[in-house]
């Protein structure tokens, strides 16, 4: 392995690991931050799956073969103080601790010190093991000393030197703190499902205690090792984002990132079809009933039908062929018993709109009229008996209700007619309030 490169794997491993984590390497093992500055990360024994977060900069994948997988990074243009730069890399969206390798890439940063020392002194400065110089003070003193200043600085060793003469100051630096790193896996929340969360922080900070909040969800703590903390996130119900924040307990806020929540739309709802018009069609029916018109008009009745549906609407013209019959048999003073009997024979035409049909249900309305052809028969325990034909008319109302069982439709019918047969020995009204129930099917 080449002196420049830097293997590191620390898997964070509170349990046994179900998988082995990634192994990840970095080259080179530390990087002076500028406008060319870029690093070069290859992940092994990844897996299926492989997730990466950094905590500064811009990590893109490059190259990828059968055992690994190559990435970028590059920090943000404007970088130019020391970071200690975090590489957070697993598989799969539901790691626990022992499945997460984390990578720490010291940045150091350019700058210089202004010192002020004796005349001509001969100076030399040291930060974090590295001399830089040496180089002249001018004649008033004076000396601006390039340096590279590591994160892990906390002070410089400034030695001046004249004749046999030496003197060392130490200036303390006072750096920015490194940004923690903060991943989420997955990325987005669908319809408001839990995710976990991922908090590293730098271990060249001090402790200072470590807290994630969160605008519009609950956090939990599911593992935690050293200063790596594995949570678990659950948006509100009806958020749209959960804004995070990682922060010290006195308030410092290190890093933060908003959990998009990602809503499923179910695919709007195809309106309903209107029911296609009905073809033209031969209906051939039947029923059997009774009919109360007041007296002796009562009886039962019958009639077959046969009807023909208009194409495209819900219109049937029907012939219907009926028979009712009645009798009546009244005793005369003192000579005995006549009885009379009349049979009929109603021939209407009709139309029947069928007006309303909910799934199985359908529900119509008819009317019409026609032509009653009768016989009527009088007979006596007193006297010679006859009979006669009459001819009467008939209007109708009528209501039905049915549901169609397969091909055909069972129905009841209530109907109201006005009908009169009359001869010079008969006054007859063969009609009134029906009730009948029938069945009927399509030809088509």
């Amino acid at each position: 392995m080449r002196p420049a490169l830097l293997s590191a794997l620390l898997s964070l491993a509170v349990a046994v690991p179900s998988r082995a984590a990634p192994v990840v390497e970095a080259e080179p093992s530390r990087l002076v931050l500028g406008p060319r500055a870029r690093a070069e990360i290859t992940v092994r024994n990844a897996g299926s799956g492989l997730r990466a977060a950094v905590s500064m900069g811009t990590l893109t994948p490059g190259t990828s073969g059968e055992d690994l997988t190559r990435f970028f990074w590059t920090p943000p243009s404007d970088a130019r103080a020391p970071a200690l730069v975090l590489f957070a890399f697993w598989s799969g969206d539901a790691p626990a601790l022992s499945d997460i390798t984390v990578l720490a890439l010291p940045c150091a940063g350019r700058t210089e010190l202004a010192i002020d020392t004796e005349p001509g002194a001969r100076v030399t400065v040291e930060v974090a093991g590295s001399r830089f110089g040496p180089r002249r003070a001018d004649a008033q003193g004076h000396l601006r000393m390039p340096v590279e200043v590591g994160p892990s600085a906390h002070e410089a060793r400034v030695i001046a030197e004249l004749a046999d003469q030496s003197k060392i100051r130490v200036l303390p630096l006072t750096l920015p703190p490194s940004p923690w790193l903060l991943a989420l896996s997955p990325q987005t929340s669908v319809d408001g499902a839990p995710v976990h969360a991922l908090l590293v922080v730098p271990d060249i900070e001090e402790s200072a205690g470590t807290e994630l909040v969160a605008d519009g969800g609950r956090v939990e703590r599911e593992q935690e090792a050293g200063r790596r903390l594995l949570l678990r996130i659950t948006p509100e119900p009806s958020r749209s984002s959960v804004a995070l924040a990682a922060r010290t307990l006195d308030g410092s806020i290190r890093a933060q990132r908003t959990l998009e929540v990602v809503r499923t739309v179910a695919p709007p709802a195809s309106p309903a079809l209107p029911p296609e018009p009905p073809p033209a069609r031969w209906v051939l029916g039947g029923a059997i009933g009774g009919y109360v018109a007041g007296g002796s008009n009562a009886g039962p009745e019958g009639s077959i039908t046969v009807g023909y549906g208009l194409p495209r609407l819900p219109v049937v013209l029907e012939l219907e062929l009926g028979f009712r019959a009645q009798w009546m048999s009244t005793v005369v003073g003192t000579l005995g018993v006549q009885s009379s009997t009349l049979l009929v024979f109603p021939i209407d035409l009709a139309v029947r709109w069928e007006a309303l049909a909910v799934a199985n249900f359908r529900l119509s309305v008819r009317g019409g009229g026609g032509l009653l052809v009768a016989s009527h028969r009088l007979s006596s325990n007193f006297d010679a008996g006859f009979s006669q034909g009459a001819l009467g008319w008939e209007l109708f109302a009528a209501v039905q209700g049915g549901l169609r069982v397969g091909p055909v439709e069972p129905y009841l019918e209530v109907r109201g007619s006005v009908s009169q047969v009359s001869t010079g020995q008969l006054d007859a009204h063969p009609g009134g309030a029906m009730f009948s129930i029938g069945v009927r099917g399509e030809l088509r």
